[in-house]
């Protein structure tokens, strides 16, 4: 698994996410990760309205994680894992970002 530590956390991300990673209690074997949510419906099959897509903070069952998942290192040392939605480059910079309940992962100068 790739281990990356050119990644930071917006002001805006920092207290959930650390409120998140906090809470976090895990279970034997699981860690701590952002998880990409790509869509949320109602009981009933329908799409939620307004939902935006993007990582949420949950545990992951570590056996057998690999590539394309990958370990993120925090300027802090806090880790998580998720898996990029898009080409990581080691030249980059990157944030994590939220901006309504579920965060966002992309490069620094693509940040709003």
């Amino acid at each position: 698994m790739l281990l990356i530590e050119n990644i930071s956390l917006t002001a805006r991300a920092k207290a959930d996410f650390e409120h998140a990673k906090a809470a976090f209690r895990a279970a034997t074997g699981e860690v701590f990760a952002l998880v990409w949510v790509s869509e949320y419906k109602e009981a009933g099959g329908e799409a939620v309205p307004g939902f935006a897509r993007g990582y949420m903070c949950g545990p992951l069952y570590s056996e057998g994680l690999a590539a394309p998942w990958t370990l993120a290192r925090l300027p802090d040392g806090s880790e998580f894992v998720f898996m990029p939605r898009f080409q990581w480059s080691a030249d980059e910079h990157y944030l994590v970002d939220k901006q309504g309940p579920l965060f966002a992962i992309a490069p620094a100068k693509k940040q709003k």
